[in-house]
This record gives C-alpha cells, structure tokens and sequence, in this order.
C-alpha cells in the first residue's frame, strides 16, 4: 500500500500509514502504562499522550478508510467490521479516561479491570485488522515480516518486563 503512483493510491497510503503508525504507538503505549510506573507522573503523561496520537492516526485511517469502500475486494466486510470494533473500543478508552475515578475509589478496581481488558481486546482486534488489511492489499511478505517482527519485540519486551516486574515484588 505504500506505492505512489496516483491520487487513489497515495489515499491509501495514507490509511495504511496511520494505521501502522497507530499499530505500533498504541502496544507501546501499553509497555509505558504497565511497567514504567516507578516513574510517576511521567508513566502516566507518556501513556496518555502515545496513546492518545495512536487513537487520532487509527481514527485518521478509518474515517479515510471509509473513502476506500471496494465492494470486488474480499474479506473488506470484514475488515471494516474490524475497523468499526476498534473504533468503539477506541472511544470506550477514551469515555473511560473521561470517567476515571479517583484511586481511592471503591469502583477503581472495575475501572481499572475495564480499562486494561478493553485495551487488549482493541490491541487483538488491531493486529489481525493489521494483518487482514496486507492480506486485502496483496502486499508482499516483506510487510507482515515487519510487522511480525515488531509484534515479536513487543512481545520479548513485554515478556522481559513482566518477568523483571514479579522478580522485583517478590523482594
């Protein structure tokens, strides 16, 4: 999707861009929010701001997805169902953030709950949404390669810090 050639291509570039670049910032944003909190308030302003340009580029990319509507192209249906998901998801995070309680809170852990399960629902949706919209495009290996590889990063990282998070509360 990354071609320039003309006006209809250069479109979809664009939608292709915001939704890799909102692909990539939203699971950091996650690694920010779970294991940098020794770092407050910075943690925080790190979380909210990568996720909040990754939902304005995965927004981008679906509104001008919308544009690209291919009624010839199989799997689009499902694609855009993806995309629709995503977006509900994508707002819930935000009315969520809107509507955080205090931590004190009683209802913080329901929030809290909320909050973490509807980001990774958002997170598995984006990924296969991903990988359907190379398949939809007829992109070479080269991309799912690359963003097989950040997954798999994201995934050691993530791992590494996991391990690194239990080993320090166990002290």
């Amino acid at each position: 999707m990354l071609r320039v050639a003309g006006d209809s291509t250069r479109h979809e570039s664009m939608v292709c861009w915001c939704y890799w670049v909102g692909g990539v910032l939203v699971p950091i944003g996650i690694l920010a929010a779970r294991y940098f909190k020794r770092y407050d308030p910075h943690w925080f302003y790190s979380h909210i701001s990568i996720q909040t340009v990754g939902f304005g580029l995965g927004l981008a990319g679906i509104i001008m997805g919308f544009d690209l509507e291919d009624d010839e192209v199989d799997d689009y249906d499902k694609h855009k169902a993806l995309g629709i998901a995503i977006l509900v998801f994508g707002c819930l995070q935000v009315t969520a953030f809107l509507a955080r309680p205090d931590k004190s809170s009683k209802v913080r852990k329901y929030w809290n709950w909320f909050h973490h399960n509807i980001g990774r629902l958002a997170i598995a949706f984006s990924i296969a949404n991903i990988f359907l919209g190379l398949s939809i495009a007829s992109e070479g290996k080269s991309w799912y390669i690359g963003y097989g590889a950040f997954l798999g990063v994201w995934v050691i990282t993530a791992l590494l810090l996991e391990i690194r998070h239990w080993m320090k509360s166990d002290d």
